[in-house]
């Protein structure tokens, strides 16, 4: 457990940037590569988009969908922001500058691990269709259904410490999107073989870092954590397997 104020000592080794102590922590490093991702809202009709002829089996619901896409993240890029500023000139060119905005970027770039039968292209795809069809140039949603709500979905992100449970940084991100379908990383090249793993830009209204999204996101995390040691057969959804 950290100490209380145990960021009050860190000025003493401003020297050797060591912080960490050696019988108990004053402040120790931020080790990266530890987070995970939970969708918290997809659009109601995806999954009546994905069934397509030779596609994947057993995506039949949301909560398939969820599944899927939180299970296969390999990687998530954050939007970021800009201060613009206003600059003034002085005599003899001495310059200042006062901000005028802040701009925020509104993409996130989330990489997928695709595999056999192909749910990640058949999922964006069918996501990129329910916005408008590639053939008819409009959204099969209908004046009752069409809107943000219908067709944006909500995710959860947070970064944990090595330890895959304690909550470092988190994010609620809205309005969220795919800005390209991934069919064309399907084209093969006879000296290629490799896994395939895809980059999907996402639109993101907005990037929520509300005390209530530190809460749902540390019950997430806790949630996920009860499973780690879980070993599941194939298939199995409730059960814990005796041994692998």
């Amino acid at each position: 457990m950290a100490l209380a104020n145990s960021f009050a000592n860190i000025a003493r080794n401003s020297f050797s940037r060591k912080w960490g102590g050696a019988q108990s922590s004053t402040a120790d490093p931020y080790i990266k590569g530890y987070f995970h991702t939970a969708w918290a809202y997809l659009p109601p009709q995806l999954p009546a988009q994905i069934k397509v002829p030779g596609g994947p089996d057993g995506i039949s619901s949301e909560e398939n969908v969820k599944q899927i896409l939180q299970s296969s993240c390999l990687a998530v890029t954050l939007p970021g922001g800009t201060v613009n500023k206003a600059e003034f000139t002085g005599l003899g060119g001495i310059k200042w500058a006062a901000p005028t905005n802040v701009e925020f970027d509104n993409t996130v770039t989330i990489k997928f691990m695709e595999f056999s039968a192909l749910p990640i292209m058949s999922i964006v795809s069918g996501w990129v269709r329910l916005i408008r069809d590639y053939r008819a140039g409009v959204s099969p949603l209908t004046k009752n259904t069409y809107g943000k709500s219908q067709y944006a979905g909500t995710m959860y992100y947070w970064t944990t410490q090595p330890d895959g449970i304690t909550v470092e940084y988190f994010a609620c991100i809205s309005g969220m999107f795919p800005m390209k379908d991934p069919m064309d990383q399907f084209g093969e090249d006879l000296s290629t073989y490799d896994k395939l793993e895809m980059d999907i830009d996402f639109n993101a209204d907005y990037v929520w870092r509300e005390k209530w999204v530190y809460d749902r996101c540390v019950n997430l995390s806790s949630s996920l954590a009860a499973q780690k040691d879980i070993v599941y057969t194939y298939g199995q959804a409730t059960e814990p397997a005796g041994s692998i």
